[in-house]
């Protein structure tokens, strides 16, 4: 072993130090000799040793804590920490591992059994073999300096873990991820100032999210220029636009003013977090005016990403986990409709009396397995459509139509429905709607699924109230179609709204009318307006006599 390397030995006890100095000055070091953790700070930034050899249960500042400071200090996270102590409960060695030490020993062993497993630490150990180690403090430091060190260190480490606790907690979010991004873009605006910030999530393979939350009133055309420049940094094609579920924070946040219309935006600070070189998130802040961020700011932005890496990476892992399931629930539905295919075409054949006629009994009895059979082929399809949407191996297919068209053919279609309750359409387009850009057949299907809800809860009689207009002047500088549908029902409880877009959701009512369906409608809504860039959401009630408002947005490009 190199002669003259320093173990700097941390106890309470000065029998205990002699007994160590004596043992380890015969294997060739140097020691030097400290009464507390407060002591042992001070002496190792006034001359470093090359070991610390410490007690764990001493006054002001225990064997734990030291080593904890010392291993997150990158002045001295080098210099090899040993614990020593009489504690042997198996919880006491944990504490000591993820203290940081590089090596636990009990102060029953043997001092020469101690001595030499010091030896062989130092050997192991970069210090040993680098010439000149300096001291990182000249002179002997006051007590008040060595307590301002340990507070500081302290106030790291709380900072830190305040972050770490804060961004896993995002985990609870995992299925709701609109809500997760808006979490944490909160949370970076409460621990860094920026005008906007972006969060680009890829939380399938074919399926991302781009969210932002401005700060401040943005340039017009900010969130088409901040995506395009997102998907650049994260090396995705110009065409992954239209996989791309694109959220704004918070709803309804005032543009800039005109004459600032055209501003500039800076990239203030971007933190990609990848797994194995793959990429699954990218964090973007934005300001209007060009800024560095202090170097105190990028560690904590960079200390953000690394933790959100692991949300990253289990929200991938239910990605995978929901994709084997829409592949068994497809595998399974195409097996299930097939058979209920058939028995609805044989069940019409006998119907028509094409295999000879019916009494009254048996009319009935096939009347029931009909409906039957249209219930679970309806419910075939749901689940299809919404196993296809979430896996994100639906596409949509915008085209130019007039919505006041296809409101109206989607009237005619439940025509039905609307006269066995007695209930009254108000449909009230804005008169200068123009021609929108979108997937017909899907926003149909959309429109379709919150008619008929709006019918099951609606008393007799009622009325339902549909408009249909352009907002303009939005953050991101584009207009949009907002579709409202508004019922005279019991309006929805405030608790279980928040899950009510979910699969297999439905809205507890008094009636069994009210208990019909799949509570599939609402998540197949949802992915469909997702996938136009749109939102969808809830007010209930709207008056006090109850009432519930169902309304979507779908982004139009400007013209």
């Amino acid at each position: 072993m190199k002669k003259n390397l320093t173990v700097l030995v941390v106890d309470d006890s000065p029998t205990q130090v002699a007994v160590l100095q004596d043992a380890l000055e015969e294997r060739g070091f140097s020691v030097q000799a400290a009464a507390n953790g407060i002591e042992a700070i001070g002496k190792v930034y006034q001359n470093p040793p090359h070991l610390v050899l410490s007690d764990i249960i001493m006054p002001e500042l225990n064997g734990y804590h030291l080593c904890r400071l010392l291993k997150n200090d990158p002045a001295t996270a080098e210099i090899p920490v040993v614990l020593l102590t009489h504690l042997s409960e198996q919880h006491d060695r944990f504490w000591g591992q993820h203290a940081g030490a590089d090596l636990y020993l009990e102060k029953s062993s043997p001092t020469d059994q101690i001595a030499e497993a010091l030896e062989k630490l130092a050997q192991q150990s970069p210090l040993a073999k680098a010439p000149g180690f300096s001291p990182a403090v000249t002179g002997n430091p006051p007590r008040e300096v060595i307590q301002a060190q340990v507070n500081a260190i302290l106030d790291r480490l709380l900072y830190e873990s305040t972050i770490s606790n804060e961004v896993l907690k995002l985990t609870s979010l995992a299925h709701d991820v609109g809500a997760l991004a808006q979490e944490l873009l909160k949370f970076l605006s409460a621990i860094c100032r920026h005008d906007a910030a972006g969060l680009l999530l890829r939380h399938s393979r074919k399926k991302q999210t781009l969210a932002f939350c401005l700060n401040a009133p943005m340039p017009s055309g900010f969130a088409a220029q901040a995506q395009e420049m997102m998907l650049a940094r994260a090396g995705l094609e110009a065409d992954s636009v239209a996989r791309t579920q694109l959220l704004i924070f918070p709803e309804g946040q005032d543009s800039a003013p005109e004459d600032e219309e055209k501003g500039e935006i800076h990239v203030f600070h971007a933190a990609e977090v990848k797994s194995d070189g793959e990429l699954l998130a990218l964090i973007c802040l934005f300001n209007r005016a060009p800024r560095r961020p202090s170097e105190g700011i990028v560690q904590a932005l960079q200390l953000v990403a690394e933790r959100f890496l692991i949300v990253a990476r289990y929200l991938c892992k239910l990605a995978e986990i929901d994709e084997v399931k829409a592949d068994f629930i497809s595998m399974l539905v195409h097996d299930l409709r097939s058979p209920l295919t058939s028995i609805r075409g044989f069940s019409d054949v006998l119907a028509q009396g094409m295999l000879g006629p019916l009494n009254d009994e048996q009319a009935g009895a096939l009347q029931n397995i009909q409906g039957g059979s249209d219930r679970l082929l309806s419910l075939i399809e749901d689940i299809l459509h919404l196993s296809k949407l979430e896996a994100g191996k639906m596409q949509i297919h915008p085209g130019p139509f007039r919505f006041d068209t296809l409101a109206r053919a989607t009237f005619q279609d439940l025509a039905a429905l609307f006269l066995e309750k007695d209930l009254q359409l108000d449909f009230s387009p804005d008169e200068n709607l123009p021609v929108i850009l979108g997937d017909e057949q899907q926003l149909q299907r959309v429109l379709a699924n919150l008619l008929t809800n709006a019918a099951k809860f609606s008393r007799r009689g009622g009325r339902i109230l549909i408009t249909a207009r352009l907002l303009e002047a939005l953050p991101e500088g584009a207009t949009s179609l907002q579709v409202e549908v508004a019922d005279e029902g019991p309006g929805i409880a405030k608790n279980q709204q928040k899950e009510l877009f979910g699969r297999y959701q439905q809205i507890r009512g008094d009636t069994p009318r009210s208990r019909e369906g799949t509570g599939l409608g609402l998540a197949i809504c949802k992915e469909i307006v997702h996938l136009h860039g749109g939102r969808i959401w809830v007010e209930s009630p709207i008056n006090a006599a109850g009432g519930s408002r169902f309304c979507f947005t779908i982004p139009q490009p400007r013209h």
